[in-house]
């Protein structure tokens, strides 16, 4: 009876530090997994979110965003490295002075992640987990079809799902913090 060999699990470090070639990588569970590339609505839509945080963050001092799919330690033994589309961070949690090169030694307050066609609910449902595990209080996934936001909380298994005429407001993870829905798709 012949066995099957396992395939040689890589740690994120290795995988920070491999050259894959074109295309979009992550780490599941120690094995390189092949992204599907977003299209550019879904460029257009994290642009915006980058933009809209960004604002924020100088305006208040609260923080800042890291954008175009940063790296996120999601698990480790086996490791897993997630590409988060826009990553905030808090001053009080890493000061922005402290980004440098390779992957953020803190979890985010938040990512922002933009359903794209070619995403499946399981998978993205997987990944909020992932985020969840690694420490993340709080996931946004923007939906361009249907120009809504869900935001997800660690803490809340009820969502708030929420319209493009909708306000962001009220949430104790960014104070102050207010936008329209529809300022991530216009």
């Amino acid at each position: 009876m012949a066995t099957e060999a396992k395939p040689k699990l890589i740690t994120a470090e290795q995988f920070m530090a491999m050259d894959l070639g074109e295309g979009m990588h992550e780490l599941v569970r120690g094995e390189i997994v092949e992204v599907t590339p977003p299209g550019g609505w879904h460029g257009f839509v994290s642009a915006n979110a980058t933009f809209v945080l960004a604002k924020f963050g100088r305006d208040t001092g609260h923080g800042y965003p890291l954008s175009n799919d940063t790296a996120v330690l999601t698990g480790r033994d086996p490791d897993s490295v997630r590409g988060g589309d826009v990553l905030y961070y808090s001053n009080a949690r890493w000061p922005r002075g402290q980004a440098g090169p390779g992957i953020p030694p803190l979890a985010p307050d938040l990512v922002v992640e933009v359903y794209s066609p070619s995403d499946r609910p399981g998978k993205m449902w997987e990944k909020i987990a992932e985020y969840f595990n690694a420490g993340i209080p709080m996931v946004w996934v923007l939906y361009p079809d249907r120009r809504a936001l869900r935001i997800e909380r660690a803490d809340d298994p009820v969502p708030i799902v929420l319209a493009d005429r909708d306000a962001v407001e009220g949430l104790p993870e960014l104070p102050g913090f207010r936008c329209l829905v529809a300022e991530f798709f216009d």
